[in-house]
């Protein structure tokens, strides 16, 4: 008996023990960064009564006491959205994501320069998207938030036809993007010979972007736009969530999605399944989208993240061509009629699947690589010919940081290497009427690039930074012509090095100030380095450019205004000139030289914010303003025997409007209401090269209204209704440069937008 209750005594105090142990048991992981997987360092981990109880070091650890079965802490850091952690009995390991707060964007980390810095340390001209820009509209385009960031212009009419530029760099890009480098999870978009279409892209499954403006060749090769880093939505941290939403409006807009989300520590996915339907403004632009993104992100280890995105898209676009001033006059709502006559559009679906990792070897030395395989056919009446493609690429991308930890002259060095080869199978056939007639092309493409990076972050002190870049950069495009044999060939360009030098100090919050000199090429892409006969130019090379800039960032009163200054000067030069030299073919030399001179401002400012405690928890008015002086130094346009045919030395820049200004205002209620308006002012700008036409200046203002609400612990609901161009404006977004009437006809520059319309919808999320 005795001995009995010896072993119960025993184990009741062995029991006692171990729950002890249970409780006083530390709670340890990382923080990052939600969308770009940076980690964040200062971030305070308090209780729920605000006392401090934590604090995230440089590589975003972090460690607690769990004194209790199951509590919360919260996580706070300026420039994020203030985070509740459930940390139960069972956890003692996290994997914690802090969300970017759209209202301190100077103070969010970002990846573009891989310094992972804020943006108001960052040396260079560098602007981020949250998915909150994003849905201030309708969401089915990404022409209002990109159209918010001083020097950016996206321009756009239907759905079916979009061309972004940044400080006029790929303005005039005949179709889809050039002299811009885009990624999405760090996955290159951007084919091989350097044309991006972002079609596949689902706006409501973007997390984040950030823009970077200028040539960013030293860490991304060509582009001397600048590079787009698109992040695809991830779920809130602890949240298990399944979401539909619809939306309907004008023209026949419809669209429906179904979104799921889990926001583990462990596996952090995000799957999104959409359908979007739009009849158009303009007789024969119907355009319909099916959209598949997955997105997952696997913490394995503390040392390891894994990311895998899958994405699919199928796109039937009809394409309704420009008009002249005269039909546009008569009625915008027409189509070309050579468009109409050979039903011109745009058929294919999409493919990407990307696989990332990030492996931290130790505090010192890091890996970050990803490999890629992107795919799409393309089917392509054109007004002058009938295409079909079949693309397919693949490569990778991969660097290592190091920080030896100098005593002196604190160094973080990176190197790294990206490669990227694409294969186009493509047939052109007689387009008749919208079906295949004879084949009169059968031609394939591998074009191949790759590019080895350097660079190195230097601390000349406690506040100043001095940033130095190199790449080197390899292009070539394997021409095999099936039907014209003799037109067989291998072009191969000149291989680029391009440097980058920035330094920046860090004065206080109120101001920090950064210069750099870097340089930027973007190459012909493979359909413009062909001659008149369809054979290669041997000639043609690079557009090369020079970047000169300053910056001045910082936030005051109290960090209420927020303001991002630069004032750059870009000299670009061997610029691509386009020759009209019958129907359907144009010719490309290198006969320009142009000045970029130019100044942006961002300004917000928070009236009201949420630690206000007042009714109304935002406040925000926001303003950019762009200022673009840009001429022809030295431009020629020469015919197909090299002849000069005209020149434009000091004319304005074609497609680029001295003041662009896009102002708005935002408004959030604790009831969940919510006021979204916004106004874009564009100047008038120059249609061609000799500025004897122009497309007259416009403006356009839209406004959103919605309600938004939690429900019990479990349904979240959002309601809300918008009208785009409220003052009916009768405009052109975006314009054919350079448009050639042929046999005496007007030039066919516009494309008119659409006239006052609206929109409506809803999203119902349950919360597990």
């Amino acid at each position: 008996m005795n001995l009995y209750r010896y072993l119960i005594l025993s184990i009741g105090l062995l029991c006692c023990h171990e729950q002890g142990i249970a409780q006083i048991k530390a709670v340890t992981g990382y923080i990052y960064d939600s969308q770009t997987r940076q980690p964040i360092a200062g971030v305070i981990l308090s209780s729920m009564a605000d006392k401090q109880i934590g604090l995230s070091d440089a590589r975003g650890y972090f460690e607690i006491s769990a004194d209790q079965p199951e509590h919360q802490v919260k996580a706070l850091m300026v420039g994020y959205k203030t985070q509740v952690i459930k940390i139960r009995k069972t956890e003692s390991s996290l994997n914690v994501q802090l969300d970017a707060d759209a209202l301190n964007l100077n103070e969010v980390k970002i990846a573009g320069y891989n310094e992972n810095k804020t943006i108001r340390e960052s040396a260079g001209s560098v602007s981020v998207i949250t998915s909150k820009d994003l849905s201030r509209g309708s969401a089915v385009s990404l022409q209002p938030a990109l159209n918010g960031i001083p020097g950016v212009r996206m321009d756009q009419s239907t759905l079916s036809e979009a061309r972004i530029s940044i400080r006029g760099n790929g303005v005039r890009a005949a179709y889809g993007i050039r002299n811009v480098k885009i990624y999405v999870n760090e996955i290159p978009v951007t084919e091989a010979d350097g044309t991006t279409r972002i079609e596949a892209l689902d706006v409501n499954s973007i997390g984040r972007a950030e823009v970077i403006k200028g040539p960013a060749s030293s860490i991304y090769g060509a582009g001397t736009g600048g590079v787009i880093n698109f992040q695809m939505q991830r779920s809130p941290y602890q949240e298990q969530s399944i979401e539909a939403s619809g939306l309907a409006g004008a023209y026949g807009l419809h669209r429906l999605a179904t979104t799921y989300r889990n926001g583990g520590d462990k596996v952090n996915s995000y799957v999104s399944y959409g359908w979007q339907e739009y009849e158009g403004y303009r007789q024969h632009s119907k355009d319909m989208r099916r959209f598949l993104t997955g997105n997952f992100q696997l913490f394995p280890s503390d040392r390891r993240i894994i990311t895998l995105l899958l994405n699919r898209t199928t796109q039937y676009s009809q394409i309704p061509g420009s008009l002249t001033l005269d039909q546009v006059q008569a009625d915008p709502l027409q189509a070309n009629a050579t468009n109409l006559d050979k039903a011109a559009g745009r058929y294919q679906t999409w493919t990407r699947i990307g696989l990332g990792q990030q492996y931290h070897f130790n505090d010192q030395f890091s890996n970050s690589t990803s490999v890629f395989t992107y795919f799409y056919d393309l089917n392509h009446p054109l007004p002058y010919a009938y295409i079909r493609n079949f693309y397919q690429s693949y490569g990778g991308r991969t660097k290592f940081s190091y920080d030896p930890e100098f005593g002196i002259l604190p160094t973080r060095f990176t190197v790294g290497a990206e490669f990227n080869e694409g294969l186009t199978k493509g047939a052109q056939y007689v387009n008749n009427k919208g079906t295949e007639g004879a084949m009169n092309a059968n031609v394939d493409y591998r074009n191949t690039n790759y590019s080895l990076f350097y660079q190195s972050e230097t601390s000349l002190g406690s506040k100043t930074t001095l940033t130095l870049g190199l790449s080197y950069n390899s292009l070539n495009y394997d021409v095999k012509d099936y039907l014209k044999t003799n037109q067989t060939g291998v072009k191969k360009f000149n291989p680029q090095a391009s440097p980058r030098i920035a330094l920046s100090h860090n004065f206080s919050e109120a101001l920090s100030l950064h210069t750099s000199v870097s340089s930027g090429f973007s190459p012909p892409s493979s359909s413009e380095v062909k001659n008149v006969d369809g054979s290669i130019n041997p000639m043609l090379q690079a557009e090369k450019g020079w970047n000169y800039e300053m910056n001045a960032k910082g936030n005051l009163f109290k960090s209420r205004l927020a303001y991002d200054l630069a004032v750059f000067k870009l000299d670009m030069k061997g610029e691509l000139i386009a020759q009209s030299v019958q129907q359907g073919i144009t010719i490309y030399n290198n006969s320009g030289k142009t000045s970029h001179d130019g100044a942006e401002l961002a300004l917000s400012y928070q009236l009201f914010r949420e630690g206000d405690r007042h009714e109304i928890i935002n406040l925000r008015p926001f303003a950019a303003v762009t200022y673009s002086d840009f001429k022809f130094k030295d431009y020629k346009t020469l015919n197909a025997q090299g002849v000069i045919t005209a020149t434009y030395d000091d004319n304005k820049l074609t497609g680029v409007a001295p003041w662009v200004v896009n102002a708005g205002i935002d408004l959030e209620t604790r009831t969940g209401v919510y006021f979204y308006g916004n106004y874009f002012f564009s100047d008038k700008l120059p249609l061609n090269d000799a500025n004897s036409a122009y497309n007259g200046s416009y403006q356009v203002l839209n406004a959103k209204i919605g309600y938004k609400r939690q429900f019990a612990k479990c349904l979240e609901a959002n309601v809300y209704a918008g009208l785009d161009n409220i003052l009916n404006e009768s405009y052109s977004s975006i314009v054919s440069l350079n448009a050639v009437g042929f046999n005496g006809a007007q030039s066919p520059f516009y494309s008119p937008s659409p006239r006052r319309n609206g929109y409506g919808g809803l999203n119902l999320k349950y919360i597990f």
